[in-house]
């Protein structure tokens, strides 16, 4: 039997995310000790919601368009060192845990569009979801590592931790905030050190609400 907590966060997802559509403002952000430069926008939307007993399922499609560039001496972008062109399917898998009555699960990368090499390939989240002032907060812990790019052309072991919180405003128009942390991995401990890798927070809403009718920007 469901608790109320878990419903509440069904609900929201059934009523406030499922068949909705979320475009984010354009990121910039720095990497690799400031020697990366990386633009980037999301299209993000979500599908297949499926109840279990204990707990649901559904996917997150993302549509990344962005470059990287390599930093001269002088802190002007160069040619373009990588794409970051690709359309992204993560499913979620959600249980409801009977000792606690909280919601724990996975998210699993299932594809990509990247016809280069994609960091996220193969990756997996710890998820955790509840409702909080009543927005829906959802923070994920990768598990193990994936294979980020350096400035050198080549690659090294990080991890991701994300934090989001989806909301709906007055207007019943959906947004989130997107923050995520970045750590170096020890490949046989699996030990974490946060990196010095930094990401701005990163905010998206819906340009038609449910409806179909535009909002403004």
């Amino acid at each position: 039997m469901q608790s109320a907590a878990s419903k509440d966060v069904v609900e929201f997802i059934g009523h406030s995310l499922i068949g909705r559509t979320l475009t984010s403002q354009p990121i910039n952000t720095r990497t690799h000790e400031a020697r990366v430069e990386t633009t980037y926008t999301d299209q993000t939307f979500f599908s297949n919601l499926v109840q279990r007993t204990n707990g649901f399922d559904f996917d997150l499609t993302v549509i990344t368009r962005g470059r990287r560039f390599d930093l001269d001496a002088e802190d002007r972008a160069g040619a373009p060192a990588g794409t970051m062109d690709a359309v992204r399917v993560y499913r979620y898998a959600m249980t409801e845990r009977v000792s606690t009555g909280q919601l724990v699960g996975f998210a699993r990368f299932v594809s990509s569009t990247n016809t280069h090499f994609d960091p996220l390939a193969g990756t997996c989240f710890l998820v955790r979801m509840r409702i909080d002032d009543g927005a829906l907060l959802v923070t994920e812990q990768q598990v193990g590592y994936g294979d980020f790019p350096t400035s050198d052309g080549g690659r090294k072991p990080q991890a991701l931790d994300s934090r989001y919180r989806y909301r709906l405003d007055d207007s019943g128009i959906l947004s989130v905030e997107f923050d995520q942390e970045s750590f170096d991995v020890d490949v046989n401990s699996f030990e974490r050190q946060p990196s010095s890798d930094h990401f701005p927070t990163q905010f998206s809403r819906e340009l038609f609400d449910s409806e179909g009718a535009p909002v403004a920007s």
